[in-house]
Formats: structure tokens, sequence, C-alpha cells
């Protein structure tokens, strides 16, 4: 079954001397993501657009598949910004650029 991503996002992350990863990470890089109308954390698949390979300080585009998107879908929107973490420690942020259609 192909997984279909929710939504596409510009991520920014951290460089590392400002607390974000160390080393780069490939596309279907798994991370946290924090919307700021809750504390809890989702776990998100990121499929990055236009590269493989993202690097500390980059800001790339990304597809967005949440793994449990119980009630947050009817809750996210085009503009909403939110934290990404890796065991709770925020690495970086991102904004929803669009969100795909969903079937309920």
């Amino acid at each position: 079954m192909e997984r279909k991503p929710h939504f596409r996002a510009a991520l920014t992350y951290l460089p590392t001397d400002q607390g974000g990863i160390v080393t780069p990470v490939s596309s279907d890089f798994r991370a946290n993501i924090r919307f700021p109308y809750d504390n809890k954390e989702l776990t998100a698949n990121q499929t990055f657009v236009d590269a493989e390979i993202v690097f500390p300080g980059d800001t790339i585009s990304a597809d967005i598949f949440l793994l449990k998107p119980t009630e947050t879908l009817e809750r996210i929107y085009a503009g909403l910004d939110f934290d990404l973490l890796i065991n709770s420690k925020i690495i970086g942020s991102g904004i929803i650029a669009n969100i795909y259609p969903f079937e309920a």
C-alpha cells in the first residue's frame, strides 16, 4: 500500500551549533512534529522534494506523512508553523505550504 503524504512544508533545519542535527539526513527521514496548538509530538516521515540529502542549516521543501494523524488533519492549515524534534529536542521548524486532499 502506497503512503500518500498529508501535506507539503518548507523545513528549516537548525545548524549544528544551534542545536540542530550533526550529520546530514536523507529523504524519508523520520522525526517528530509538534504544532503550536498542542504539546503532543507526532511522528512524521519526510520525503524531500528537490534533494536526497539535507545538511544542518538547510531549508528544503518536503512532503510529510504523519504516522498517526488522528484529529490532526482537521486542525492543520496552510501557513501553520511547527517544530521538528528528535528525542523531544528541537532540531528545526516548518511551515505548511499546502495540504493534500485526504479521506476521513
